[in-house]
């Protein structure tokens, strides 16, 4: 009973990480998956170029193996007529039988030899089929982040002219200036003031200095 619960939890588990990282993948933005297509499909490229570069290492494998044969294949008929020539019938025979083992070896590795340069000639079609399809790739991605980057200021900047933030911004920017408008308005008060209070401070000063001087003057004369 324990070990059907613990399988029943186990499989919840496994449904729920499923569920959380396809949402996941939804959610992510279509760039960063684009780059993870190109990344996956350059992969592929190399694994491509790869396999293609053992196909070109077996093809000319098979062609030297070819001319090997050929070559053995030749020496064999060549001793077969030398020993015709010389009435040895019997390494004759040999050398016959030894020849049509060497040439069907011949044929048996140009059939391959053959094979494996079609097989070789699809794979080089197909990489440069995907080297365009990633190419393709790579341009249609440049495409996606210049729209992106489009749609990303187009976003910004329709923020900002909002007509109710925009108001609101405009709102403040006022409210600061008339702020600043009464405070410039208080400090001329305040300098109009000290102005005028200094002015009749001197205007008294003046005012008492006369006094002073005509008394003194009536003092001297009396």
């Amino acid at each position: 009973m324990n070990n059907l619960l613990e399988k029943i939890k186990q499989s919840i588990a496994a449904d729920f990480n499923e569920v959380t990282t396809t949402h996941k993948e939804r959610k992510q933005n279509p760039i960063s998956l684009l780059n993870k297509y190109v990344r996956e499909s350059e992969g592929e490229v190399e694994k491509a170029a790869k396999l293609i570069e053992r196909q070109r290492m077996l093809k000319n494998e098979l062609n030297k193996e070819m001319k090997l044969a050929q070559t053995l294949a030749d020496k064999r008929k060549e001793q077969g007529r030398l020993a015709i020539a010389a009435g040895a019938d019997e390494l004759a025979e040999i050398a016959l039988h030894y020849q049509a083992q060497a040439e069907q070896q011949v044929e048996r590795l140009q059939r391959s030899y053959e094979t494996a340069l079609q097989q070789l000639s699809d794979l080089e079609m197909k990489f440069e089929e995907m080297k365009l399809k990633v190419k393709d790739m790579h341009i249609k991605r440049l495409e996606l982040m210049g729209r992106e980057n489009v749609l990303s200021m187009k976003e910004k900047m329709n923020k900002i002219l909002d007509e109710s933030e925009f108001g609101n911004a405009a709102e403040n920017f006022e409210n600061i200036e008339t702020t600043m408008k009464q405070q410039e308005t208080n400090m001329d008060d305040k300098y109009e003031i000290t102005v005028f209070d200094a002015k009749i401070q001197q205007l008294a000063k003046e005012i008492n200095n006369e006094e002073t001087l005509k008394a003194a003057n009536e003092n001297v004369i009396q």
